[in-house]
């Protein structure tokens, strides 16, 4: 009785005499070649491209069942029919990150607690579009969403919620500077304390670098208190790291993931913070409308 042997989404059926293991390591397909219309290009694009004929490809299989595709011949585009080709492929990518970034928003806006499933599916999705995460972080953000309760002070506090259970983390904002202007990075924390207290702004900088395509690590070494007095980081230290990695950068989103020793992750996603986090820290605090006020 012949047995088929399962490759991927493919079923394949070993010649008489070849034993099923050989089937599956050894035998390869016939080579399919793609036409243009097989591609479904966008209609404007395809008609750009009038007769010109597309890059002719070949499909085969690995040993492991994969499917392998090789360029075997080309009739050729003109430098402005690639330009075209390329231009279509970004304009489609950004529409997509544009919707995806819009709809999980709107998960946040309609769910107190969004389900994390959804949200990692979304980040998941939108980490495809994103080539080189970690290169585009300059500006100013505040962290909109964690996955986890207390995530954000564990991961980014100075420790000053350590004093007691009174001190509450309520805001955090990051402000990264271009790698020309030396990868600086700035952090604004807006901790409340239980009673009849004013939030209160503990301030933090240092240097941030890239490792690879995602890498973050960040690196405080000065940290302040409100009324500007230096201070240690959490544990005593002289300075706080953070290490974790981007998962999608945009001029309107950042996302990042850390894994704690568990092998447990955590998200993170940051949006635009338009007057910058000095401005955003004394209206958090309180400042700007008390200079309102007595001016």
């Amino acid at each position: 009785m012949a047995m088929a042997v399962s490759a991927g989404l493919h079923t394949r059926m070993p010649r008489p005499g070849m034993c099923p293991l050989c089937a599956a390591g050894q035998e390869q397909r016939p080579l399919r070649r793609f036409q243009l219309g097989e591609l479904a290009l966008p209609s404007f694009v395809a008609g750009a491209l009038g007769s010109v004929g597309w890059r002719k490809r070949s499909v085969r299989y690995d040993r492991k069942g994969q499917v392998v595709v090789q360029a075997t011949a080309s009739s050729g585009f003109s430098p402005e029919q690639r330009s075209l080709l390329k231009k279509e492929s970004k304009k489609r990518k950004e529409m997509e990150a544009q919707m995806l970034e819009r709809g999980m928003l709107e998960l946040f806006d309609k769910m107190e607690e969004p389900d994390i499933y959804k949200v990692r599916e979304i980040l998941m999705r939108l980490a495809k579009l994103s080539s080189k995460p970690n290169q585009k972080l300059a500006g100013d953000w505040i962290i909109f969403w964690a996955s986890r309760e207390g995530c954000v002070d564990r991961l980014f506090g100075s420790g000053a919620t350590d004093e007691g259970w009174y001190m509450q983390l309520n805001e955090y904002m990051l402000r990264f500077s271009p790698a020309k202007k030396g990868r600086v990075v700035e952090a604004a924390e807006i901790i409340r304390k239980v009673g009849p207290f004013p939030d209160r702004s503990y301030r933090m900088k240092g240097k941030y670098s890239i490792q690879g395509i995602n890498g973050l690590k960040i690196e405080f070494t000065e940290l302040r208190e409100p009324d500007g007095k230096e201070m240690k980081a959490r544990g005593g230290k002289d300075k706080l790291v953070v290490d974790c990695d981007v998962l999608y950068s945009s001029k309107t989103m950042i996302a990042m993931q850390w894994e704690d020793s568990n092998g447990e992750c955590d998200f993170y996603v940051l949006t635009p913070v338009e007057e910058g986090i000095d401005a955003k820290a004394d209206e958090f605090t309180g400042v700007s409308k008390a200079r309102t006020f007595f001016n």
